[in-house]
């Protein structure tokens, strides 16, 4: 990369120092009335900066190729830092959605736990204004018996969508009835 950048500076000091001792040239044939020989001079730069752009040509084409290489380089190195990054957050986000789950399982557990050990009134009222999702879960986990009895004093409709929700649940035809 010095080499890269010596060269370029090097091409550039050459091209503004060729373009200085043009303009220079020129500035005092400007003043001058226009005669056939400032014409041929003109000419004679004209033929000059034509060859200088024909000798540098090749070397300025390198140095942008080698510029164009170089700003694709540090692209890569960028698209490559955000890669890393995006991966650190991907691990980041799986780490906690595994310890989400592993919370609500424990969490779930307790109040599988909580209900089994309340009356069955209670629990019925209890599960009766958590949505279906929630209600029909708890009462998969509970023992039958315990289910049984809060289903008994449940309000019949409420009891009855609730386990018709379990039955299309674990019937694995996807049946849904008895």
């Amino acid at each position: 990369m010095a080499t890269n950048n010596a060269g370029s500076s090097s091409l550039r000091t050459h091209l503004l120092a060729g373009c200085f001792a043009i303009s220079l040239s020129v500035l005092p044939l400007a003043a001058q009335p226009v005669s056939k020989p400032v014409l041929a001079a003109e000419e004679e730069l004209q033929s000059d900066a034509e060859l200088y752009c024909k000798n540098i040509a090749a070397s300025a084409e390198e140095a942008r190729l080698s510029w164009q290489t170089w700003q694709l380089v540090s692209l890569e190195a960028k698209v490559r830092q955000q890669v890393e990054k995006l991966e650190r957050k991907q691990q980041e986000f799986e780490a906690w959605v595994e310890r989400r789950e592993r919370l609500l399982s424990e969490v779930e557990g307790h109040v599988v736990s909580i209900v089994s050990r309340m009356r069955p009134e209670t629990a019925a009222a209890q599960l009766a204004t958590t949505d279906e999702e929630t209600a029909m879960g708890v009462l998969l986990k509970l023992k039958a018996r315990v289910a049984s009895n809060i289903l008994d004093e449940m309000d019949p409709a409420r009891a009855a969508q609730l386990t018709q929700a379990m039955v299309g649940f674990t019937d694995p035809e996807g049946a849904g009835g008895f």
